[in-house]
């Protein structure tokens, strides 16, 4: 097995495991890397390279996603995200907040689309325009 793809499953097996079985891979991954040529290490260092460049972007995603979720926060309480989703999104409230939220699926980050954004911003002015015009006096 090619010595930089088992670097990064015994990388993965880490995040997997308990704080007990974590010392055993470490030795693991140092006795690869002892015995990796340095045309190995240079292929270990473009993949972890990449793999940094990954998270930023999942950090990145999440970012975004928080600042949606903290603008719409103050009105959140007061809106049926049930209701919102079926009606502009022809979705669940759990698609809604499972992307306001940033929750990953199958491995990826949930995020509304440009369009998705564009779609509820329209909603909440609206809804904003609803209630202006409501009168009950």
């Amino acid at each position: 097995m090619d010595r930089v793809n088992r670097f990064f499953e015994l990388k993965e097996l880490w995040k997997q495991s308990a704080e007990a079985d974590r010392p055993a891979i470490d030795r693991q991954i140092t006795e690869l890397m002892n015995g990796m040529a340095d045309q190995e290490i240079e292929e270990l260092a473009i993949g972890v390279q990449k793999d940094f460049d990954n998270i930023h972007q999942e950090l990145a995603d999440i970012r975004e996603q928080l600042t949606i979720r903290e603008r719409l926060e103050p009105i959140l309480p007061y809106l049926s995200v049930s209701k919102l989703s079926k009606d502009y999104f022809n979705k669940s409230s759990s698609w809604f907040y499972q992307r306001l939220n940033g929750n990953k699926i199958h491995g990826k980050v949930c995020r509304f689309t440009d369009k998705e954004l564009e779609t509820l911003d329209m909603a909440l002015k609206d809804i904003s325009q609803r209630i202006s015009s409501l009168r009950l006096v």
